[in-house]
């Protein structure tokens, strides 16, 4: 994608905004940080089950919620390692600082999942991926992606 592409799709359900998540991994090359927002039940987790799942089959891929970060080592030509994250608990930027995830922002091999991004603050990387996420109703979801260089 070039500068700042923008793009919108609709998910009928989780299923669905699973499967987007596998289309979306299938593109990686590696140093990519996603920033994903949207509130509680709003796809995020489900989104990034399907990335990692297109890595890793088989994988029960939970919310890291209260483990904060999640690392999924992969054996792909690309990507070596996945981490998951979820700031949702997060309160303060010294609790960003002592998670490590600027420390991996762009590393060659490494793809950086971020749910509720937005704790990140004056720490959110200027080369990134967002996702937001939108209940439209019931099961539906709105789904903007936004490539930002």
């Amino acid at each position: 994608m070039g500068e700042n592409c923008m793009k919108y799709y609709t998910t009928r359900d989780s299923n669905e905004t699973k499967q987007k998540g596998s289309e979306f991994a299938a593109n990686l090359r590696g140093g990519e940080v996603l920033c994903l927002y949207g509130d509680l039940g709003s796809g995020k987790t489900v989104f990034v089950s399907g990335i990692i799942n297109f890595f890793l089959k088989e994988k029960r891929v939970l919310s890291p919620t209260f483990t904060i970060v999640r690392h999924y080592p992969v054996q792909s030509r690309k990507i070596t390692d996945i981490y998951h994250a979820d700031l949702y608990r997060i309160t303060n930027e010294n609790e960003i600082i002592g998670l490590g995830l600027t420390e991996i922002f762009g590393k060659k091999g490494v793809f950086l999942a971020i749910e509720w991004a937005q704790n990140l603050g004056k720490f959110i990387p200027d080369r990134r991926i967002n996702i937001t996420f939108k209940i439209i109703n019931g099961n539906e979801r709105e789904i903007k992606e936004e490539w930002i260089r």
